[in-house]
């Protein structure tokens, strides 16, 4: 038997958190459904490009160059891909189905936030570098499958039996 010294054991602590990571890409996701276009995408990223008020144009030159020579044109397909990505992932963190692979599209989705936006300030910046982290984490860590559907698809794969 296995005796813990903390409130909660190491899985339920690690499942409540990828649940919540989940539940916050659901959340974002399903914020945007219905207005999130490409017209409210160009804007966005019109004002982190070039700031303004107390934001500060985008430092960096080579995210900038793809933000406007490939998002901005395609706005309406990223719109569409970032909320349903967002959506998808988070679903999919949220049930442990997929972890890996919701783990991977997070940091992705993640990276790209980071890129675009984290010059706007210390939150902004924080929270992406923390999902960041916690989502490479779930991938060493193969939380899927501590009261997630991982367990049920892969068995004890990837895990050490004690």
């Amino acid at each position: 038997m296995k005796k813990y010294f903390g409130l909660l054991s190491p899985e339920i602590a690690w499942a409540l958190l990828r649940a919540f990571l989940g539940f916050s890409f659901i959340r974002s996701g399903y914020g945007k459904l219905g207005h999130f276009n490409g017209e409210a995408l160009t804007s966005t990223l019109n004002s982190w490009i070039n700031g303004g008020g107390k934001i500060p144009p985008n430092p960096n030159a080579w995210y900038v160059d793809f933000l406007k020579g490939t998002v901005i044109p395609r706005a309406d397909m990223f719109a569409k891909l970032v909320t349903y990505g967002e959506i998808l992932a988070g679903i999919a963190l949220f049930l442990g189905l997929l972890t890996v692979l919701a783990a991977i599209a997070g940091i992705f989705m993640n990276a790209n936030y980071f890129f675009a936006a984290a010059h706007t300030g210390a939150s902004t910046q924080g929270i992406n570098v923390l999902y960041i982290v916690v989502q490479l984490l779930f991938i060493l860590a193969w939380v899927g499958q501590y009261y997630g559907l991982d367990k049920y698809l892969f068995g004890s794969l990837g895990r050490r039996q004690n």
